[in-house]
Formats: structure tokens, C-alpha cells, sequence
């Protein structure tokens, strides 16, 4: 976490796609909640965001290696996540920020990905738009479970207001959807007194039907706090659903506290761990949830004249989120203040580009059978303590790093290191092989050759890397959020915050990512949409 002070510019929120930054920092949205959901109004289509909308748009064909999963308009999609149905390998649901539309974008196929159904979701009123999509199964209920966060702008200021959590229920496996319904409201505008707003939510579902809590879901959150304009908490929350995301227990904050990991306190009490972000549920063998977070209080972890060096954090219950133990460490990160350089938004970014970055993954726990894999964790990250840092002007050299627990999170077995490549890995996902329990993890992996590209890799343990991506990606020579810096003019400031993986039930990889091949409508600049690939 990299400043504790909300910044607001709200100036600035109706130029973002093209010429800016969009979604939320490691701990803010330098642009209030607003900055994360935002389109020009002289770009084509701009009144999308604000029409009726159809949930189903298109149908995405097979492309074969790779697919291309947009096929509604040509505006940016990033953020993607994908779930296969535990019980069907060639049903899954895939999702993705969409900024040509109000809301969410939903990819659902039933053939094993030959074709895919398109859409637009989670949206509950024609004011109210949708960010920061992730969806799940439900075997028990024989549902699908969309969670997404919602809120409204204010036409006068360009304020974003309330920053609800929201979920959306499918009873047809994902080819149409109810209705999304409040799980935690949020509360003001950018520019209130008093703001509470939500973000960076997860969703996971206790699919296993020996677990004592079979068909129990799990939604993990950040709730960011500002009085003022000015920043207050961001601890995690959780609430639970035991009837197919009907209804769900009132949040409860679950980061707890520690008087020796959280040492640096910005508001009350001493030693509550309450500045965090990027939590990520996930459910043993024997129904024990355990939930990962970024947290940035540690202030033995800080090197001279740095600030925002963040630590993985871990929480678990055993009581089906009645009751949660207080924080665990799992491992320090190198991604303070003077660990990256910063873009044109002052946001950390890897040389020689200028989209944001962060250290996050996530955690999985494995899905086998039998006492030695009942707790055993994987938790993945990427940091840039192979490159030049803890200096005023860093070179990066991130690297993807693996985190392993064969006792539920009591001890750590890491980091390993995942990619040897010379230059940036980034944005990794993990999971592991139901069939055989083969731990993959996807990134975006930069090319030595020609770094100005990159591919996304999977690599997997025991076995080797694989790019699954047919062509490359063009960061510097982006259609949207551009960042008009010399020297970087035509550089994409963003394009979402990870990606995602999940292994079948028959053992395949698939995989979803922020792609960036496709030429626009500008000679010499490419666009971003999300594609798929099964391996």
C-alpha cells in the first residue's frame, strides 16, 4: 500500500479511458470511487452507459488456441475471472470490467468453450454501474453465484455515490440472471463528510459434500473508510449465504488485530489490522475457510525512507465464518514507496511502461482427497525484490513467487520462485488440478527480446511453462488509457488488477487474461479485450 491519503480529482474522471488511469490503487482509487468506472464522452457509444441494456448481446465463437470473448463493441474489458462447474467440465462462467456498457460483462459456455454467451449483468437500476466482477458455483443449490460492486454518479460533480456489494443469481447455469441484490451497503459520495464504500470483493462456495458446511458461500471485502476526503480504514469483511445467494449474514470484519504485525496505526485502536486490500477466500477438505490479504502495517518490514511496504496476511475459521482467528504472517513483500517506479498517475508501474501494477494474488486450497492435502495452501504473489529497489529511481525485475502450507497457514514453505525469465512477471493466479494435484499459476510475462510486448504464461509444478497466448500484447501502443507522457505517449495506464485460472473437474486449465493484440480503430494502436485458452 503505497499512501494513505485519498486524493480526489474529480476534474479528471471524464477523461480517463482515453488519456488516464481508471480503478482502484492498492489501497485508493486516486480518483475517488468514481475514477474506476469512466468513458469519454467524445468516444463512440458513450450513451451505452447510461441505456437499456440487454443481458444477452453476442455469442463469442471458438478461435481456436485463443478466443477472443468480446464480441459486443470495441471498448476496453479487463479484470476477467473464470469458473468451471464442479461437475460439468465444459460448463463455465467467465466475467469482465466492461467499459463500452454499464455493468458487468458475463461469458458463459455450456460446449467446452466452442461458443460463449455475452452479456451485460449486475446492474440494478439504469443509474447504477457494475465493477469488479467474480462469479462461483453453487453445486449444492444448483446455482451460480455473481458478485460485483454498484454504484451511481452524481451528474453535477462526477461523484460516484454509495459503492454497494451486490450479488446476482443464476438458476440457468449462467445464461440468464436475477436481478443483483445489496449484501453490505455503502454509504456517501466522494466528496461527503463521510464515505464508506466497497471494494476488491471474492466470492467462494464449500462445493464438497462431505464438508460439514456443504453449500455454505463465502464473500470477503474491502470496506474503504474516508472522513472528509481524507483515508480512515480499509479492513476486510465477510459475510456468508446457505441458500444459493438468497440471503447473506450481515457483515462482520474479520483482518483482526495483532500488537506485533500491525504496528503502524492511521486510525484507531492500536494493533487492529485495518489497512488492507485485495482479500481472497478459499475452503479446505474439511470446510475450514481461510482468507489472504495485502496488509501495509508492519513497520519492521519498512527500509529507510520508504513508506507502503505491504505483508500477506491470513485468516481462517472452522466454524463456518462464526468466529475467525486473528491474523497469521505469511511473507513480506518488496513493494514499497521506492520498490517501482511510478506512471503518469503516480501509480507503481514496471519500466519502460506505464500501466499500474500490484503485488497481489491470490490463495487456493487443494481440492484432494486424503490427511496430507486436508490443509494444504498455496499462495501466490509477485514483487519486485529481484530488481533494482529501495532506491529513488528503481528498475524492475518482478518476479512471480509461490507460498506453500502443509498445516492450514501455520508455517510457510517459499517464496519459490516460478519464472527465472530476466524480465517482469506480473499479475499471478493459482490453482491446482483436481485430477492429480498439479499447482498452476498464470501471469503476464514479459518478452526479453522485445520487452515493449508481453505474453501470459502458465506454468505449472511439477511440469514447465507454456505461453498460452498465439500473439502479443501492446501496452505502449494502447487505443485507451493512454498516458501522454513523452516518451510513453501512446502507453496504456491500466488494464485491470489480475487474472484468472481454474482447473476442470477433468483436469484442463483454463484460463482468461487482458489482452492487448487486437488493432483499433487508430492505425498503430491496439485495443483490450479478454481472451481464453484451455491447456
Amino acid at each position: 500500500m503505497k499512501a494513505l491519503t485519498f486524493v480526489l480529482l474529480v476534474a479528471a474522471l471524464v477523461v480517463a479511458v482515453v488519456a488516464g488511469g481508471a480503478g482502484a490503487r492498492p489501497v485508493l482509487p486516486e480518483l475517488g470511487m468514481g475514477g474506476k468506472r469512466t468513458v469519454t464522452p467524445d468516444v463512440a457509444g458513450f450513451a451505452k452507459q447510461h441505456g437499456p441494456h440487454s443481458q444477452f448481446e453476442c455469442t463469442a465463437v471458438s478461435g481456436g488456441a485463443n478466443t477472443n470473448l468480446d464480441c459486443d463493441d470495441p471498448f476496453p474489458n479487463n479484470e476477467p475471472d473464470i469458473e468451471v462447474d464442479p461437475t460439468a467440465a465444459g460448463h463455465m462462467i467467465a466475467s469482465s470490467n466492461d467499459f463500452g456498457t454499464c455493468c458487468d460483462q458475463m461469458y458463459t459456455t455450456f460446449d467446452n468453450g466452442a461458443s460463449w454467451i455475452t452479456g451485460n449483468i449486475s446492474r440494478n437500476s439504469p443509474q447504477v454501474t457494475g465493477s469488479d466482477p467474480v462469479t462461483v458455483f453453487d453445486r449444492k443449490h444448483g446455482v451460480a453465484i455473481h458478485s460485483s460492486l454498484n454504484y451511481s454518479f452524481q451528474n453535477s460533480t462526477g461523484e460516484a455515490c454509495r459503492g454497494d456489494l451486490v450479488v446476482s443469481v443464476s438458476a440457468d447455469g449462467g445464461a440468464s440472471w436475477a436481478p443483483a441484490t445489496v449484501v453490505d451497503n455503502g454509504l456517501g459520495c466522494d466528496l461527503s463528510n463521510v464515505q464508506l464504500f466497497n471494494d476488491k470483493e471474492w466470492i467462494v462456495t464449500d462445493n464438497n459434500p462431505t464438508s460439514p458446511f456443504y453449500g455454505r458461500t463465502y464473500l470477503t471485502w474491502t470496506k474503504f473508510g474516508a472522513a472528509n476526503g481524507s483515508y480512515t480504514e480499509s479492513p476486510i469483511f465477510e459475510s456468508h449465504s446457505d441458500d444459493g445467494g438468497k440471503h447473506w449474514s450481515k457483515g462482520q470484519e474479520i483482518s483482526g488485530s495483532s500488537s506485533s504485525l500491525c504496528t503502524v496505526q492511521a486510525t484507531g485502536p492500536a494493533g487492529e489490522c485495518d489497512e488492507n486490500q485485495f482479500s481472497v477466500p478459499t475452503v479446505g477438505r474439511d470446510g475450514t475457510v481461510y482468507v489472504a490479504f495485502e496488509n501495509g502495517q508492519n513497520a519492521a518490514l519498512l527500509e529507510p525512507e520508504e513508506v507502503g511496504e505491504d505483508q500477506y496476511l491470513l485468516v481462517k475459521s472452522t466454524s463456518g465464518g462464526a468466529t475467525w482467528s486473528n491474523p497469521s504472517f505469511v511473507v513480506g513483500l518488496e513493494d514499497g514507496s521506492r520498490d517501482y517506479p511510478l506512471n503518469v498517475v503516480d501509480r507503481q508501474t514496471l519500466s519502460g511502461y506505464q500501466v499500474r501494477v500490484n503485488s497481489a494474488g491470490n490463495i487456493v486450497a487443494s481440492p484432494l482427497a486424503g490427511e496430507a492435502n486436508r490443509r494444504k495452501l498455496h499462495l501466490v504473489f509477485s514483487d519486485n525484490r529481484n530488481g533494482t529497489h529501495d532506491v529513488a529511481n528503481p528498475v524492475t525485475n518482478t518476479d512471480v513467487f509461490l507460498m506453500t502450507s502443509t498445516d492450514g497457514g501455520s508455517t510457510w514453505i517459499g517464496p519459490t520462485s516460478v519464472d527465472s525469465n530476466p524480465t517482469d512477471q506480473w499479475f499471478p493466479w493459482v490453482d491446482v488440478n483436481p485430477t492429480n494435484g498439479t499447482v498452476g499459476i498464470l501471469y503476464h510475462d514479459r518478452r526479453v527480446a522485445d520487452p515493449t510486448l508481453y505474453d501470459t504464461a502458465l506454468r505449472e509444478m511439477p511440469g514447465s511453462k507454456t505461453i498460452v497466448n498465439t500473439a502479443p500484447s501492446h501496452p505502449t501502443q494502447s487505443r485507451f488509457f493512454r498516458a501522454q507522457v513523452a516518451g510513453c505517449m501512446d502507453c496504456a495506464t491500466f488494464h485491470g488488477d489480475y487474472i484468472g485460472l481454474a482447473y476442470g473437474p477433468n483436469g484442463k486449465a483454463n484460463m482468461v487474461w487482458t489482452d492487448m493484440r487486437d488493432p483499433s480503430d487508430l492505425p498503430g494502436l491496439f485495443s483490450q479485450f479478454i481472451y481464453y485458452a484451455q491447456k
